[in-house]
C-alpha cells in the first residue's frame, strides 16, 4: 500500500513538473513585450561618402547624439526566427563642427551660414520621430530568458547565445528645432523652432546585432534628410547600443 501511496506521488509530482517545464517552453514562443533604449551617435552619408570635414553641415560625432524609447514586441516565428517589431519615439541631435553656423531658410532652401561669431560654443540642429520597425532576427543559442511576469518572477527577453538581424523602419517628423549657443559672461541660448526642410518622413534599413543583454544597432536612413533641392543631399546614419 506505501509503495503505491509514494509511486502515486512520484507520478503526481512527475506530471506536474513536466507541466511546468511545457509551460515555461509555451511561454518562450509567441509574442512578448519590452521597453527598450536605443543610445548612440548622428552623423551622415554625403553621395555614399564621408561629408568633407570643411562642409559647413558637417558634424561632431560626440554630442550628435541619438536616442530612441521603443515599445518592441519579440514575436518567434519558426525554429530560431523571430521578429522584432513595434513602435518608437526618437530624436536626432546634430551638433555642426562649427559652432558659429547658422541655418536660414530661404525660398530657394536652406542656407548654412558661417558667421564671424565671437564665443560661438555651440550650433545644433534637433529633430524628433514618431516610428514603426520590423526587424527579422535569427536567435542561436539556449533560451535562458524570456519576457513577462511568470510563476512571481521578471523574465526580460533576451537570448543566452548569439542573435543577429536586419530590418526596415519608416517614421514621420513630430518636430524640429535649432539651438545655438554663445558663450559671453555667461551663456547666450537661442532655440528656432521651423521645419528647416526637413522631410516629414524618414525610412531607412536597420541592422542589429547581440549576445546575452547586450545589443549593438546601426540605422541608416535611405532617403535624404532634406527636402529635395532644398538642401545638401544628406542621409542620416545613427549608432550606438540597445539598452
Amino acid at each position: 500500500m506505501r509503495t503505491t501511496l509514494l509511486l502515486l506521488v512520484f507520478l503526481l509530482a512527475g506530471g506536474s513538473l513536466f507541466a511546468q517545464d511545457e509551460e515555461k517552453t509555451k511561454a518562450n514562443y509567441g509574442t512578448h513585450n519590452d521597453f527598450m533604449i536605443d543610445l548612440g551617435m548622428n552623423n551622415y552619408l554625403q553621395d555614399g561618402k564621408s561629408v568633407d570635414s570643411d562642409a559647413p553641415w558637417a558634424v561632431k560625432p560626440w554630442g550628435s547624439w541619438y536616442i530612441a524609447l521603443k515599445s518592441i514586441n519579440d514575436t518567434h516565428i519558426d525554429g530560431k526566427l523571430h521578429l522584432h517589431w513595434g513602435g518608437d519615439i526618437s530624436w536626432y541631435t546634430f551638433k555642426f563642427e562649427d559652432p558659429s553656423v547658422r541655418l536660414v531658410m530661404a525660398d530657394d532652401g536652406l542656407d548654412f551660414m558661417q558667421e564671424s561669431i565671437p564665443n560661438a560654443h555651440k550650433s545644433k540642429l534637433n529633430a524628433s520621430f514618431l516610428n514603426v520597425s520590423a526587424v527579422p532576427m535569427l536567435h542561436f543559442g539556449r533560451k535562458h530568458r524570456h519576457y513577462g511576469w511568470k510563476h512571481d518572477e521578471f523574465h526580460v527577453g533576451r537570448t543566452g547565445g548569439f542573435r543577429i538581424g536586419i530590418g526596415a523602419y519608416a517614421g514621420y517628423r513630430l518636430g524640429s528645432k535649432t539651438k545655438t549657443v554663445i558663450k559671453d559672461d555667461g551663456k547666450d541660448k537661442d532655440k528656432d523652432h521651423d521645419n528647416f526642410y526637413l522631410n516629414d518622413w524618414r525610412y531607412g534599413l536597420r541592422f542589429q546585432a547581440g549576445i546575452r543583454e547586450f545589443d549593438i544597432f546601426i540605422n541608416y536612413d535611405l532617403n535624404d534628410l532634406f527636402k529635395e533641392g532644398k538642401g545638401p543631399s544628406l542621409n542620416a546614419i545613427s549608432f550606438g547600443v540597445v539598452l
